[in-house]
């Protein structure tokens, strides 16, 4: 009896510290098996700001190295469209990677990898405002939040028709998009900014120049001759030196017409330059820009 008494006194010692080693590893592992899935991580800044803008913000695990948005603050970074860091995208526990590359053009080695560890990938793609409506669908679905995107997408057509109809009658005003501090960079007919420009009332100095971001030089700006000038400078490229080269461009060009007439106008947001979820806010900025009485709400 004894005997028997003690083997029963081992078993349940035994089933006890296998519970207890089940419980630990359980505890561990709780963290990941709790969070909101799928996980996604974003190598692409505007892909981030569509996931944020349709709260998907408990999906995101890991963010670009150029990632500006104060949502994503604070989230792993996990490389960027020429180098994933993939011990942070493993570390994270990834089921998704955010991409933007041309059709067709997506690495091959990326594509091992992925497949190697699991891990999806959702290719983007962001020149026009219709890709920035399909992006944040497909994100949606891949988010599994479709009716969250669709609100969203519904709310900024909304405010992009009312920017529309608010300046429908008032002058078209022939505007320069500059994309940098430098003057030399140009966003051209065939964009998302070309197209917002439009929507706010504006025509593109740089259309005729056929390519979607031209460079020029201060001739051809000058024969151009824009008369309002946005200049595009998100605060995540921003120094004291760089807001004063911006300036020194336009000092040194007296007789454009933009600035003969002190129309030169300086957006600085961190989304300044970014295809997402703040399109319609960048609108609303340009509309006030062309036209600042009518052009604000």
């Amino acid at each position: 009896m004894r005997q028997r008494r003690y083997f029963t006194l081992l078993w349940l010692a035994a089933l006890l510290a296998m519970g207890i080693a089940v419980g630990i590893g359980w505890r561990q592992w709780q963290p990941h098996s709790q969070s909101t899935e799928p996980r996604i991580a974003s190598s692409v800044p505007a892909a981030t700001d569509l996931l944020l803008g349709i709260g998907a913000g408990d999906h995101l695990v890991g963010v670009s190295n150029y990632d500006d948005d104060p949502l994503a603050a604070g989230r792993p970074k996990i490389g960027d469209y020429q180098l994933i860091d993939w011990e942070k995208l493993i570390s994270v526990h990834a089921q998704l990677l955010v991409t933007q590359y041309s059709p067709g053009r997506i690495p091959s080695g990326l594509e091992d990898r992925c497949r190697q560890l699991g891990i999806g990938i959702v290719n983007m793609r962001l020149n026009s405002l219709d890709d920035v409506f399909v992006s944040m669908t497909q994100l949606g679905q891949a988010v599994q939040l479709p009716q969250a995107a669709a609100r969203k997408i519904a709310d900024i057509q909304q405010r992009l028709d009312a920017i529309r109809q608010r300046v429908a009658n008032l002058p078209k005003i022939k505007t320069a998009l500059v994309t940098g501090e430098d003057g030399r960079g140009l966003a051209g007919a065939g964009t998302y900014l070309d197209e917002l420009l439009t929507i706010a009332g504006g025509t593109n100095a740089a259309a005729s120049l056929g390519q979607p971001y031209p460079t020029v030089d201060r001739e051809q700006l000058m024969a151009l001759a824009p008369d309002v000038v946005i200049q595009l400078i998100p605060d995540g490229n921003q120094t004291p030196q760089v807001l004063e080269q911006a300036r020194q461009v336009w000092v040194a060009m007296p007789t454009l017409p933009a600035v003969k007439s002190h129309r030169v106008y300086t957006i600085t947001d961190w989304y300044a330059t970014q295809p997402g979820s703040h399109v319609a806010d960048l609108a609303e900025k340009f509309a006030a820009a062309l036209h600042p009485k009518e052009g604000t709400p």
